[in-house]
């Protein structure tokens, strides 16, 4: 009795072509997951796009709605008399006075005046090593 004989025949066999039906399987799977795939990651790619355009345009507007409210100050005469006397104008016939800071000898008297009020810092505790040559006498 052959041993071959006695073990029970495998039920798949390989297709007499060999391995062409498989491998012309797997490329055309390859091929519908290829163009499958490339559309799918241009949308994600659109997507951010749209986001990133739309935080910009939010900014834009916030930017836009800002200058509008400005160009509506600009609008306004007392705004414009607050902003003019900012920088140093004076209407015609007005006297205009500028406030000088004191001089150096004023703010050296002054700091003199401070220094004078404050007290001396105490003097620092002793360390132990102060201690130790107290007690040994030195």
């Amino acid at each position: 009795m052959r041993v071959a004989a006695a073990l029970p025949r495998p039920k798949f066999k390989l297709p007499r072509q060999g391995w062409a039906p498989i491998v012309a399987v797997l490329l055309i799977a390859g091929l519908i997951a290829a163009v499958v795939i490339e559309p799918t990651t241009q949308l994600i790619q659109q997507r951010e796009r749209i986001e990133g355009m739309s935080s910009e345009l939010d900014e834009l507007t916030t930017t836009n709605q800002a200058l509008e409210d400005r160009i509506d100050r600009l609008q306004d005469p007392d705004y414009l008399e607050q902003e003019a006397r900012e920088v140093g104008l004076v209407r015609p016939g007005e006297t205009a006075y500028v406030v000088m800071p004191p001089g150096k000898k004023a703010r050296l008297a002054k700091l003199a005046k401070l220094r004078a009020k404050i007290p001396p810092p105490a003097p620092p505790e002793p360390t132990f090593i102060d201690h130790l040559m107290e007690f040994m006498g030195l």
